[in-house]
């Protein structure tokens, strides 16, 4: 496997969004590592009880337009009505994590996909995708 590329590498490097329930420390670590701005739900939020369980329609209206790139394991906003509302208002790219993943797996597959991600993630159409060691994949919905 190839480094994952530093934020440096691009022109305007993507910036990430990490949902809680995908805000594993190593995953952060590793963007902020790499020269990546990461944005987390306590910063959004003004502290971490403050972020503490916010619906998912709030923090996407919040990050709406942003052009972040988020990185989520709750595959259950696809089967919300309201929570894919939001989804498609935000308009940003999601790419989903596998949800039983450990840590060691998290930050593999984010560092193998980084590159497409940061590709993908400057396309205007936002979409769906979810992390495989083979390649980002559009998330079936």
């Amino acid at each position: 496997m190839s480094e994952p590329p530093h934020a440096s590498s691009w022109a305007a490097p993507p910036e990430f969004y990490l949902d809680e329930n995908a805000g594993i420390r190593s995953v952060r670590k590793l963007l902020l590592d790499l020269g990546y701005v990461v944005h987390t739900p306590a910063e959004l939020f003004g502290t971490r009880a403050d972020a503490c369980g916010a619906p998912d329609e709030v923090w996407l209206a919040r990050i709406a337009g942003s052009g972040w790139a988020v990185l989520n394991r709750d595959v259950a906003i696809t089967r919300r009505p309201s929570e894919f509302a939001a989804y498609r208002r935000a308009k940003v790219h999601m790419f989903y994590l596998p949800g039983e993943a450990k840590r060691d797996e998290l930050c593999e597959l984010v560092a193998i996909n980084l590159a497409d991600i940061c590709v993908l993630t400057v396309k205007k159409s936002p979409r769906l995708w979810r992390l495989t060691r083979t390649g980002v994949k559009p998330l079936d919905r």
